[in-house]
């Protein structure tokens, strides 16, 4: 074999070695197999080096004002992330390599969050919430409901605790939600699911109970999944606000009941 072919065919592993890099990449910082349950929120995580060129160039330091000449309509919802206050440059980088400019996050974004919200330390976390995927909930930037969430906080809940409201692709193995938000089937793992009736407003916990809707007194609160459930940590099972009651030390579940049927017990 002579010189040329070697170095013909060293070049061409070369070229195979690095087009595989970037499959390899995104399993490191994923973290897992699709098949596999989602690591935790405590685990490293990177940025992704690489993004698309920014249409515009900009500098590093480029006031927000400059980035809502386009971008206004992030921040036109009636509850607007506070974050938004402080700039865009919070969770974004700017940055300029070989006259193009890119827009990345200032952090991986299972991680991003983190930097100013503290994860709670209770012993129950809801999955979505422990794994850092707080954008399945809220929008970045803003919104119309309160604490910048897609939806209402009782379709947020629906949306994914309800296989009929969530587009599920077997192939990609992916699910969208109402609101648009697009999930792993590995992210969506350890999910649990209701099964309503078909006005998806009753049957649990137990057949015929309301999960919305008007209250056993007019002086409650009215029903959602909110009542019963925190939404995103608790010391008690399944996100419940209360323990067992006194009077029942051995129904784990009996606490949050009393809370609506006073003379149950």
């Amino acid at each position: 074999m002579n010189r040329l072919a070697v170095l013909r065919g060293i070049a061409i592993l070369m070229l195979v070695i690095w087009q595989g890099l970037p499959s390899l990449a995104q399993a490191g910082r994923e973290g897992k197999t699709p098949d596999a349950a989602p690591e935790k929120s405590s685990a490293v995580a990177t940025v992704p080096a690489v993004t698309a060129e920014h249409p515009v160039p900009l500098k590093a330091d480029t006031p927000a004002s400059t980035c809502l000449e386009c971008h206004g309509d992030l921040q036109k919802g009636k509850y607007v992330h506070s974050a938004m206050e402080i700039g865009c440059t919070a969770c974004h980088n700017i940055t300029n390599q070989n006259g193009a400019t890119h827009v990345t996050l200032t952090a991986a974004s299972n991680q991003l969050c983190l930097s100013c919200h503290t994860l709670s330390t209770d012993k129950v976390l809801h999955g979505p919430y422990r794994e850092g995927l707080c954008v399945a909930c809220h929008s970045p930037h803003s919104s119309n409901f309160p604490a910048h969430t897609w939806a209402s906080a009782q379709d947020i809940c629906l949306g994914c605790h309800t296989r009929e409201r969530l587009k599920v692709d077997d192939a990609k193995k992916v699910v969208t939600t109402p609101w648009g938000q697009t999930l792993t089937l590995a992210e969506m793992k350890g999910w649990q699911y209701l099964n309503l009736d078909a006005t998806l407003t009753h049957n649990h916990p137990v057949a015929g109970h309301p999960v919305s809707g008007a209250n056993t007194s007019p002086k409650l609160a009215v029903v959602s999944c909110l009542s019963c459930h925190g939404q995103h940590a608790s010391n008690f099972e399944s996100l419940l606000p209360v323990g067992a009651p006194a009077s029942m030390p051995d129904c784990r579940t009996c606490g949050v009941c009393k809370q609506c049927h006073e003379n149950m017990y």
